[in-house]
């Protein structure tokens, strides 16, 4: 576990990619835009966020699958927009 500000741009994206950031930071759209720009993040990716149910995730180039809320959470599943 380390911030998304010091991770290093990745050849190949990921299958799955799920996120915990700070609740009620706004921190989830940011790690979301930018491990979209450093590679990790590919067309089939799999992208889970959880934030508190006050938040939503909302990056552009990325759609919504599906959100649940789970007691104070809510998760959201999100996949890149293939022409993104």
């Amino acid at each position: 576990a380390q911030s998304v500000l010091a991770l290093p741009y990745v050849p190949q994206a990921f299958d799955l990619v799920m996120m915990d950031p700070p609740y009620g930071t706004g921190a989830g759209n940011v790690a979301l835009d930018k491990l979209g720009r450093l590679g990790w993040i590919g067309p089939a990716t799999l992208v889970s966020v959880e934030t508190s149910k006050s938040e939503s995730v909302d990056v552009d180039g990325f759609e919504q699958l599906i959100q649940r809320d789970y007691g104070k959470a809510r998760v959201t599943l999100l996949r890149r927009v293939a022409d993104a």
